[in-house]
């Protein structure tokens, strides 16, 4: 977007990775602190390693040729492509004027927090799955890697369980 048309736009970035925990972020800051001029960057990082471990050369010993890899690459775009219209649909239904920008990292949180610097977010929205302290501890955790190392304030949006 040019620079001129973001002048007096408050810059948000908020998480997405299409989860049910993302989307309740993005439901939060709407109902909650979207103002008329927010510009929201729905920002969905993409695991370079995660793409590759789960794409099909790993898998295919003829995979190291040129005419091999050439459609598999392709198809992983068309993946991710489908995946980011998927993710601007959502902009488009509750009517808030942004984009979806991809960042490319070794992990998520990492690509979240240099999203945010580039675009020049004034907060981040994140959503968890509030894993315990063990888990979080091994598998680590997105909220806490961008609440530790963003520059910029972070809202971490737990969904609470429905009690029954």
């Amino acid at each position: 977007m040019e620079t001129a048309a973001m002048e007096g736009k408050r810059k948000v970035v908020i998480a997405m990775d299409g989860s049910q925990h993302a989307l309740y972020a993005l439901n939060w800051f709407k109902e909650n602190a979207h103002k008329p001029n927010d510009y929201v960057y729905l920002v969905h990082s993409i695991e370079l390693q995660h793409a590759l471990h789960n794409s099909k050369w790993l898998y295919e010993p003829q995979a190291t040729d040129v005419d091999t890899l050439g459609p598999l690459i392709r198809e992983e775009r068309a993946i991710i492509k489908t995946k980011m219209d998927m993710l601007g649909k959502h902009l488009v239904d509750l009517q808030m004027e942004g984009e979806v920008k991809p960042s490319e990292s070794k992990n998520p949180g990492e690509g979240i927090v240099k999203a945010a610097a580039e675009v020049g977010a004034e907060f981040i929205v994140t959503g968890t799955r509030g894993m315990g302290t063990i888990r979080r501890t091994i598998l680590g955790s997105v909220s806490d890697y961008v609440l530790h190392h963003a520059e910029v304030p972070v809202i971490v949006c737990h969904k609470h369980k429905e009690k029954h």
